[in-house]
């Protein structure tokens, strides 16, 4: 057994692989950020905190960020056993509406958003020794983010030690850092047995709990096992539940979610329990070890929200596993023993190798906000994956307007705010308009809203349920109170003010059509939930379905002022009445509310023109501005050259193009100019420089002379190649065939005396040597009027027939 060295005592710690590696693991902490790279079973989030809380300095905590709140408690409890002890004492955990912390804690587990509160509130974690990112392979956008902050923490801090792990890294996570240890797993061997849905006498699919039912009966040994039953929701738990215990009343059945109590998660976990069966989502996966489970049963299947950027909606999706998830799963019924695997799918079913990380399908709002208030530009941040520009604009945009960020783009004190309500920043302007004092309804909608409280009703009934839901539950009740001690606000028996809500979910207003629903400004079109009489609507749940959407609602009364107010305000530049003007359009509802077009003075044309250039080449490519044809064969020349080293030039990606528009294209720019003839020629050449394009011209010209004496243009490619299609028999006698002075490959289509393609090569004394005894033995009987010699290094090239060759060369 290891030990750890504890104030009170010396702890035994279970052996376990990573055990072996003590000594390596505390000797990388003196250089961090590390990686460690641990295979199921290895033992990395039960043995590395206690060792790294061993030697941390005396009034200072290690933070252990967990991916999820079960999963933080669970592991805090296992952590306390192992020290003799309850959470709360050395060990504690800060999740979400629960703490179980002291003056003598020190190893501190939480998860990802509770980490982010931190380090906004405190961002160079005084008194914090270490932090630890566990399972950070499932890439969870707060998980990403705090990545990304904790790098800056540490320029400041250099005696912050960072540490991450998992059994499956993200490669751009193993390019990142280069201190990594590797731990091998101890995982015994499991079998694995497809059982596909069968289809029932309509025709249609058996249900998930029927497939469960009959996979557990394809097993004899089910009843005296631990069994682990992996669903994609809730509403398949409760199914599954209910069919099991009719079917075998005396089975002992545990649901681990959270929506149940916790005696009964930790009954789930508790190998004590003996045999059963756990009925859980994808939080069993990598988070939570169940110590003796030798039955996993997989469904396939998870939950996933997908959030649509430009509805600002998000839609709930059950969806296929990819294959590292299906491989964690399986993985679950061998860690004491052999195991066996059920999966409820065909063995033909195409899995994905891995999940899509969350910041490519996200709400970017709160994303953009947390940036804002930790300062620094979001294109600096030392990402795994950036955010995309475009919808991180947009989401700034949307701040702006609820006043949680100034014009510049810097977070407001409103904003500020937002991180002690703990909630979505939507919610928080919300509850930020109240003064001293809050309507009851108001506050249950926005309870509501936080705990996404399901709803296909009205608003009156909506609101009724979150009323109940506030009586019962511990974790509204809470959030309640956390709300009016913040604010400094007192309920009051009041009627909701239409107008707060509507400053708030502004994007989220519709206009009502002829059919009765109401068509927002991202040209969604939402049919109320009751009846609703006004012209305007503003729709605080929307509930998407697969062909249309439906929503809780709430009639607005807006005058010509209040319109303009709440709508939504796009500029762009307009080449109208010969210049150029900014066109100001407000629109809500698909409706314009009003519009404005404003000359621009000449001394402010160019900056303006130029930003409106670059956000077009943002969205669509440099590539789509309107490039002539000799414009584009300099950017693409000149790219080549540059890409083979041929000629030190500025830099012309994409990126850097648009970034220095300002310094080469905005000179040529005048008041006459329009976006279909943009001066890129002229512009291009002054950003090269003059010397630079005389030598593109020599090095790369137009065209370039065949052996057969025929010149043929050369073509220049996006992909940064040269190119040129002629017949084979043009190049007889030639060995090579080179540009800028033999630096630049040149790609040599050959093609038959009909013109069709024979062979593409960069070298022909090879083609000649290699492919083309094949290619005559092939061509020759199929065009023998044309020269196929069986040594084309000694024939004449030519593009003519035999005859015409012959008649060509004969004296007369």
């Amino acid at each position: 057994m290891s030990t750890v060295l504890n104030p009170s005592a010396v702890i035994d710690l279970p052996e376990l692989p990573l055990s072996a590696l003590h000594s390596d693991f505390l000797a990388a902490l003196a250089t961090t950020p590390l990686l460690l790279e641990a295979e199921p079973g290895a033992g990395k989030s039960t043995l590395a905190p206690l060792w790294v809380l061993q030697q941390a300095p005396a009034g200072q905590q290690v933070w252990l960020v967990q991916p999820r709140v079960l999963a933080a408690q669970a592991l805090a409890q296992r952590l306390a056993q192992l020290l003799g002890e309850a959470p709360g004492q050395q060990v504690g955990y800060q999740v979400p509406y629960d703490s179980r912390m002291s003056a003598d804690t020190r190893l501190v587990l939480m998860t990802p958003g509770i980490l982010l509160q931190h380090l906004l509130q405190n961002p160079t974690l005084d008194d914090v020794a270490c932090v630890m990112l566990d399972e950070i392979h499932e890439r969870s956008v707060n998980q990403d983010l705090a990545w990304a902050f904790l790098q800056e923490v540490q320029i400041l801090r250099d005696d912050l030690q960072l540490v991450l792990m998992s059994a499956t890294p993200d490669p751009a996570l193993q390019q990142q850092i280069s201190q990594r240890i590797f731990a091998p797993g101890r995982c015994f061997p499991v079998t694995v047995q497809y059982q596909p849905a069968k289809q029932n006498a309509r025709g249609f699919p058996e249900k998930v709990d029927e497939q469960l039912l009959r996979a557990l009966q394809s097993y004899p040994m089910w009843q005296s096992s631990c069994c682990l039953v992996f669903l994609p929701g809730w509403r398949e738990i409760e199914d599954c539940a209910q069919l099991l215990a009719k079917q075998f009343p005396t089975q002992k059945i545990c649901r681990l979610h959270s929506r149940v109590g916790a005696a009964e998660q930790l009954m789930a976990l508790d190998p004590a329990q003996g045999p059963r069966i756990i009925l859980a989502t994808n939080i069993a996966e990598t988070s939570l070890t169940i110590a003796d489970v030798t039955l996993v049963i997989d469904s396939g299947l998870a939950r996933r929200a997908d959030y649509e950027q430009r509805t600002g909606i998000s839609r709930l999706r059950t969806a296929r596993i990819s294959m590292a998830s299906a491989e964690q799963r399986r993985g679950r019924a061998g860690r004491v023993q052999a195991g066996h695997c059920i999966r409820l799918w065909s063995q033909d079913q195409p899995l994905a190798a891995a999940d899509l990380p969350e910041i490519r399908a996200t709400d970017y709002v709160p994303l953009a906000l947390r940036i804002a208030h930790w300062g620094s530009p979001a294109q600096s941040l030392p990402w795994l994956e950036a955010p995309n520009a475009l919808a991180l604009s947009f989401a700034q945009q949307q701040l702006q307007k609820m006043q949680l960020l100034d014009e510049q783009g810097a977070i407001t004190s409103a904003g500020e705010k937002v991180s002690a309500l703990g909630t979505h920043p939507r919610i928080a302007a919300f509850l930020l308009q109240h003064k001293n004092t809050i309507a009851t309804p108001a506050l249950l909608l926005a309870l509501a809203l936080h705990f996404e409280l399901a709803g296909d009703q009205d608003l009156t009934q909506w609101l009724a349920d979150a009323e109940q839901e506030l009586k019962r539950n511990r974790h509204w009740q809470r959030q309640q109170k956390r709300w009016l001690s913040v604010l400094s606000l007192r309920e009051e028996d009041t009627a909701i003010d239409p107008l707060l809500i509507a400053r708030a979910f502004s994007d989220r207003i519709g206009f009502k059509q002829e059919s009765g629903r109401y068509r927002l400004n991202s040209g969604m079109s939402v049919e109320p939930q009751g009846k609703l009489e006004s012209n305007w609507a503003v729709f605080l749940l929307i509930n998407t379905k697969p062909k249309s959407h439906s929503g809780i609602g709430m009639a607005l009364q807006l005058a010509q002022a209040q319109q303009r107010e709440l709508s939504a305000l796009s500029q762009a530049l307009v080449f109208k009445q010969q210049r150029w003007q900014e066109h100001s359009c407000w629109t809500m509802g698909g409706v314009v509310i009003d519009e404005q077009f404003q000359p621009i003075a000449s001394a402010a044309l160019g900056a303006k023109l130029v930003a409106h250039i670059q956000q077009i080449a943002r969205e669509k490519t440099v590539s789509h501005l309107s490039w002539s044809d000799s414009a584009r064969a300099l950017l693409e020349r000149a790219r080549l050259l540059a890409t083979q080293g041929v000629l030190d030039l500025p830099a012309l990606d994409d990126a850097s193009l648009i970034s220095t528009m300002p310094q080469w294209l905005a000179p040529f720019l005048t008041e006459s100019t329009q976006l279909e003839h943009l001066p890129l020629r002229e512009a291009l050449a002054f950003y090269v420089g003059y010397e630079h394009c005389q030598k593109i011209a020599q090095l790369l010209p137009d065209k370039i002379n065949l052996p057969s004496g025929r010149s043929v243009a050369i073509e220049f490619t996006s992909e940064g190649s040269a190119q040129i299609s002629a017949k084979l028999q043009e190049f007889f006698g030639c060995e090579q065939l080179q540009l800028g002075d033999g630096k630049i490959p040149l790609k040599i289509h050959l093609l038959s005396p009909n013109g069709s393609p024979l062979a593409i090569t960069t070298n022909l004394q090879t083609f000649w040597q290699q492919a083309y005894p094949e290619v005559r033995k092939e061509m020759r009987g199929r065009y023998p009027r044309h020269p196929w010699p069986e040594n084309p290094l000694e024939h004449q090239a030519t593009a003519l027939t035999k005859r015409k060759l012959a008649q060509q060369q004969s004296p007369g």
